[in-house]
């Protein structure tokens, strides 16, 4: 099926079908009329998944019985072959390892390769559950800041020889493209971070989830493919979830090329037996996998798009917020610190001035105050009522 715009700008209703983004804004929140709240915050799009995926889905569900399933050599193929076509990383079938989701996969991680006490290098602002894997295992909290300089965030590479210089830090979380600021790392910057962690034996995980999400031009470099030495310390996470719209089938994969290290990882998943496979989830991952190419490169110019257009709208009417055009991810993260008002006054603000719900700037840690991350994978129709809300309300 070739894929258009006319695709991404049907309004997709959701309210009422148990959706987080949309059902969980009261809860999530706390907000009297969640009814009246445009979601922009979870990273799940207001988009249909391909037509492709939604007919294996249909057809899987004909089966009438939705028992065990098993990882046939097929999924495995559609693994390796997406990630040689789209990351120019070529990777064996015994390196695959399927997860429950990305979430799951660095909790493992922190579970095996550290103990109670020692540290794991986060660099913030970043994905919160990061933060929160590493603190609900009672490991220490090692944070490296990013460094941003006129809305572009670099790595803080000496701060980082510090930290990965302390034997007690045995591990790193690193999001590659990185979530909220919207940086693909270039090839440059990931062979300094795997210098510095191959020196001080520190094993890195690297969340790639957002690696088929690339704007204008710019290019996903998996950590493993920038360098071989890597691959003896490195567990590189991916999923279809962010891609396909289909996190609600739990199926992600990491890929573990030292054999040593995956069985070690492997141990992990056995003792907490998160091994059993989604009856969708791996069958929409083969179809999205090698049907849905199209699909990805439209949805890529569509975010490219209302990324635009945000720029310029905050550019010609709301020059107190400033925004950067993200190198990748449908997440945008918008300075606020202009307006004025305190990080409190800025939450507050957005959800009881504009109805909008964003991820809050101070969940992602140090670097996140004054900032909010916005959602832009949504039909153009809602960024341009969301953004007309916020005119009104900043105007007011």
């Amino acid at each position: 099926m070739s894929y258009t715009g006319e695709y991404f700008d049907e309004y997709l209703d959701r309210r009422g079908t148990n959706c987080f983004k949309w059902d969980g804004i009261g809860e999530k929140f706390g907000v009297k009329h969640p009814e009246e709240i445009i979601p922009m915050w979870i990273a799940d799009m207001d988009f249909r998944s391909p037509r492709e995926v939604i007919d294996t889905i249909v057809e899987r569900a004909q089966t009438q019985a939705y028992g065990y399933t098993i990882k046939k050599q097929e999924f495995f193929d559609a693994i390796i072959q997406w990630v040689d076509r789209h990351y120019h990383w070529q990777i064996e079938k015994d390196w695959i390892v399927f997860t429950p989701g990305v979430i799951p996969g660095f909790y493992m991680a922190i579970q095996q390769f550290t103990k109670p006490g020692e540290g794991v290098i986060v660099q913030t602002p970043v994905y919160y559950p990061f933060m929160e894997g590493v603190e609900n295992n009672d490991r220490k909290l090692v944070l490296n800041p990013l460094v941003e300089k006129d809305g572009y965030w670099t790595m803080d590479f000496e701060d980082l020889e510090r930290k990965a210089q302390d034997p007690a830090n045995k591990l790193m979380i690193i999001s590659n493209p990185h979530n909220p600021v919207g940086r693909a790392w270039t090839a440059a910057e990931l062979e300094k971070l795997v210098d510095i962690c191959e020196r001080n034996h520190v094993i890195v995980v690297s969340d790639e989830i957002h690696a088929d999400l690339m704007m204008d031009g710019h290019e996903h470099h998996a950590l493993c493919a920038v360098s071989e030495r890597a691959r003896k310390f490195t567990i590189t996470q991916y999923a279809p979830s962010k891609t396909f719209n289909l996190a609600g089938l739990q199926t992600s994969y990491a890929v573990i090329p030292d054999p040593e290290l995956r069985e070690a990882f492997v141990r992990q998943q056995t003792a907490n037996r998160l091994g059993a496979m989604n009856w969708f989830g791996a069958a929409a991952l083969v179809t999205a996998y090698t049907k849905c190419d199209d699909y990805v490169t439209a949805l890529c110019d569509y975010v490219s798009a209302n990324m635009d257009y945000m720029v310029q709208f905050l550019k010609e009417r709301l020059p107190e917020l400033k925004m950067t055009k993200p190198e990748a991810t449908y997440m945008v993260w918008v300075d606020f610190r202009g307006t004025g008002m305190s990080t409190e006054e800025i939450e507050k603000f957005i959800l009881e001035k504009a109805h909008i719900a964003t991820d809050m700037g101070n969940w992602f840690r140090d670097g996140g105050e004054g900032y909010l991350r916005f959602n832009l994978a949504c039909p153009r129709s809602i960024l341009e009522k969301a953004l007309l809300q916020l005119e009104k309300a900043l105007r007011a």
